[in-house]
Parts: C-alpha cells; sequence; structure tokens
C-alpha cells in the first residue's frame, strides 16, 4: 500500500470513528457535519488524501486534527493526539503542492482606438446604446478581428488582458460566432464594472456570452458573470469562493430543441459547483428561449420572478 492510499484509509478511519456518513465524491467526502446541527447531508466538504474540511453553510475549516478537536469537543491539539494514539490512527503530513502562478498576457490601451462606435449590430438586436458605451465595446474593420464587435476584458487593475468579438456577417461558412483572444481561464468578467453589485446582490447568474450579459444588463439584471462557453474556469469559482456568495444560478443557453448542449453543460457545471458549495446554494435556471437575446426585456423580468 503506497503512503497515498494509506493516508486516505486513515482518513476515512477517523471520520468513521467519529461517526461521519460519507459520501464519496471522487477526491473528496461529503456529509453532515457532527459538531452542530444541519439539515444537510452534504454541507460539509473533507479531502480524502489531507483530511482537510470545510463547511460550505458556516464557511470555516481546517485540518483533519481540527475537525477531530470540534467533533469530539477536545480542549487541545494534546488531546486530538491522545484519542488518535488510542484509536491507532496515524495520519502522515501531505507535502502540499503549489501550483504554478501563471501572469496573465496584458494588452496595450492603444488598441482600444481600434474599436470603433460603430455600435448598429447591437442596437438592431435591441440592446441599448447605453449599456454598449458601458462596456466600452466598438467594431473593428480589419486585422484578427475584422468584421466583429469587439469587447475588451479588464482585469481588476483595468489591464486589457484579452478580447471578445462578435461576428457581424453571420453568413460565412466555418466563421465562430464568437473570437476570443486572451486566455478566458484568467478571465472573471465583468467584475471591473460589476463587483460591487455582486457583493451587494449576494447572488450571481452564470451565462455562456456576452450577448446574454448585455440582454440581462438592459432588462435591469446585472449580477452577472460570462463564462465564455460551457466551463467553468477555476477563476470564476476561486472568486465566487471569496466573495462569500449565497446563491448561484446557472443559466446557459436551452439547446433543448437541438443539441442539448447547453443543457448537459448546466448539469455538469451544477456538478462542479457543488464541489465548492452547498447544494442549496446552485440551481440551474435556463432562458425560456433559446437565449436571453431572443427574450425581451419583459421575458426576461418574468423569467427572472420565477427564480
Amino acid at each position: 500500500m503506497t503512503e497515498n492510499s494509506s493516508n486516505m484509509e486513515s482518513v476515512k478511519s477517523v471520520l468513521h470513528e467519529m461517526g461521519y456518513v460519507l459520501i464519496d465524491k471522487g477526491t473528496n467526502y461529503r456529509s453532515r457535519p457532527i459538531y452542530r446541527d444541519s439539515d444537510s447531508a452534504d454541507v460539509l466538504s473533507i479531502e480524502k488524501n489531507t483530511g482537510r474540511w470545510y463547511d460550505f453553510k458556516e464557511r470555516v475549516g481546517g485540518s483533519l486534527e481540527d475537525l477531530v478537536k470540534i467533533t469530539l469537543k477536545l480542549s487541545n491539539s494534546n488531546e486530538v493526539k491522545d484519542w488518535l494514539t488510542k484509536k491507532s490512527i496515524t495520519i502522515n503530513s501531505v507535502e502540499e503542492v503549489k501550483p504554478v502562478i501563471e501572469e496573465p498576457k496584458t494588452y496595450p490601451k492603444e488598441y482600444l482606438t481600434k474599436l470603433l462606435p460603430e455600435h448598429e449590430y447591437w442596437i438592431n438586436r435591441g440592446v441599448s446604446l447605453e449599456t454598449l458605451n458601458t462596456f466600452r465595446g466598438g467594431y473593428v474593420k480589419t486585422g484578427k478581428m475584422a468584421a466583429r464587435y469587439v469587447f475588451p476584458i479588464f482585469d481588476s487593475k483595468e489591464e486589457i488582458v484579452g478580447f471578445a468579438g462578435r461576428d457581424t456577417i453571420n453568413n460565412l461558412e466555418g466563421r465562430p460566432k464568437w473570437k476570443l483572444l486572451g486566455r478566458k481561464t484568467n478571465w472573471c468578467y465583468p467584475l471591473l464594472i460589476n463587483k460591487n453589485i455582486i457583493k451587494e446582490e449576494k447572488h450571481v447568474y452564470l451565462v455562456e456570452s456576452i450577448g446574454d450579459m448585455l440582454s440581462l444588463w438592459d432588462a435591469g439584471v446585472k449580477n452577472v458573470i460570462v463564462t465564455f462557453g460551457l466551463d467553468l474556469s477555476s477563476k470564476v469559482i476561486s472568486y465566487l469562493l471569496k466573495v462569500d456568495i449565497d446563491k448561484i444560478i446557472i443559466s446557459f443557453n436551452n439547446d433543448s430543441d437541438k443539441n442539448d448542449a447547453g443543457n448537459e453543460a448546466a448539469k455538469e457545471a451544477y456538478k462542479k459547483l457543488i464541489n465548492y458549495f452547498d447544494s442549496k446554494q446552485i440551481t440551474v435556471k435556463l432562458p425560456s428561449k433559446k437565449d436571453f437575446g431572443e427574450m425581451t426585456k419583459q421575458e426576461i423580468i418574468q423569467w427572472k420572478n420565477k427564480i
């Protein structure tokens, strides 16, 4: 038996000895917190290898020794060690592997001068000029983003870390609807503009594209984060954990009449998020039509009021 598997068995033994009923979630367990009253069977997450835990309701966590201490109501670490010794359980220390942090590429502010104030594409789709000006987008005539309406992607320091360009031609075979420059895994958009709104609202809508976000914004729904596709990046998840969010609404495209891509992706996003949040904090609420761009403001408001 390897040291890693031995430690996993030790963690499992400790939890069973204390009376925890475990739900296997792959790299971690989920359980009801014995140390407090709770009606949730999966609000407590415990890493299999290290025993580190996190209570999503109380938003507290710590080492396996900490969990033993509060569960058994022990006074100090010596009492924890004595209890482990009596149970003949040894927990080996696990070296924490720190990820390499890659600095995102930034783009010169001069690039913004290439975004021309020609907003007809979005205005014809029902988006207001006020909203478009808020996000500082513009039409590009030449280069990699030719014939696209482009939005600059800013980080928290107002550095440009990418661009997202929406095709405005729509009739060229093989031309993607959206083209991205930069690493979207480093994006949390449009946080520079709406971070205070999200902190105040304490809940957030996750949508696939900037187009969805614009439609929601014009309807007064501004606590939105764009995922730029069908996957959730660690950047977005880290932000949601940091901001102490109460409710996450997954609102990917409703593709039930086509290939179900958005619907299936919403299920996968839900599965991913329950590794970090209590299941009661997450809900899937797809738009009533294919996407929010096909809905009127009134339809969006009615949709929101039903959540």
